[in-house]
């Protein structure tokens, strides 16, 4: 099909307040929202009808890279709109920096952005975890409850794991420490989370439960990279929090991991994860 003929422009509040359902129901924000690094675009017909918009923005975390989305009406995709859009978040950029966007693997996005060279750079499991499988783990006496640490030195440890679990393929900010851990106990329950605690106080592995959504999520590693029976504690993590989610009464739960975790990953087998995943690609339009 031939493209039809467009207007690209910013998307401002009033697009939004009368956006077709294909567009209301994404996560979109009128232009500018934060900063210069905050971007939406709205793609409109000769009729002023809304065919589809893009939007890019920085994270505070993680502010090497433009996380995009695009999104067209459905009648009109597959006639280059998307491509536009793209195009024209590239240009809106104040300094160039790669594109990030992820996705269920089976979801059509990748065969789109694969035509500007998309490279994979992690895989993340999407399958939920019945609490039940905890007994699939083995218990360690190093592991407790979070709530037994103060909140300065849980996020420090938690800070360290993210820290050293990202830096080969999504780096931090040098500042991002401050932002990182900004909500963090608006968003967990520290009673069902879990620590390693090494026999001089330390903290070696922190497994977090977040309970801010639908359905509990655990999420951590070791504190440093090379930690001595790493894989023991993390296991045994995981099981407390597994254990003490089902006390709640809760029946799964998802696992926020990725495949390059290096004693966490190994559990995705054990667990019964595999059979859905979620693909985050870079690219550079």
């Amino acid at each position: 099909m031939t493209a039809p003929h467009l207007t690209i422009r910013r998307l401002i509040a009033d697009d939004l307040a009368t956006a077709p359902a294909w567009l209301s129901e994404r996560s979109i924000r009128p232009d500018g929202w934060r900063d210069e690094t905050t971007r939406t675009l709205i793609a409109v017909d000769d009729a002023g009808a809304s065919i589809g918009a893009g939007i890019m923005w920085t994270s505070r975390v993680h502010p090497g890279r433009y996380s995009v989305d695009v999104a067209v009406a459905p009648e009109q995709r597959r006639r280059g709109i998307g491509s536009q859009l793209v195009a024209a978040l590239a240009a809106s950029q104040p300094e160039p920096r790669p594109f990030l966007w992820g996705a269920a693997e089976a979801d059509p996005g990748h065969a789109f952005v694969a035509r500007f060279g998309a490279r994979t750079i992690q895989r993340a499991p999407l399958d939920p975890v019945p609490t039940a499988h905890a007994a699939r783990l083995r218990p360690d006496d190093r592991v407790t409850s979070a709530a037994t640490a103060s909140q300065a030195v849980t996020e420090d440890a938690w800070a360290g794991m993210y820290e050293w679990t990202h830096v080969d393929w999504h780096p931090m900010g040098l500042d991002a420490r401050g932002a990182l851990v900004e909500d963090l106990w608006d968003e967990i329950d520290p009673e069902l989370s879990s620590i390693a605690v090494a026999a001089g106080g330390e903290i070696t592995a922190v497994l977090l439960v977040f309970v801010d959504g639908d359905v509990p999520i655990i999420a951590g590693e070791t504190v440093a990279r090379d930690t001595a029976d790493g894989a023991l504690i993390v296991e045994g993590c995981v099981r407390r929090c597994l254990d003490e989610l089902a006390r709640r009464g809760a029946t799964e739960t998802l696992i926020e991991g990725h495949v390059s975790d290096p004693h966490l990953a190994p559990l995705f087998d054990t667990l019964g994860l595999g059979t859905r995943w979620h693909r985050i690609i870079e690219f550079c339009p």
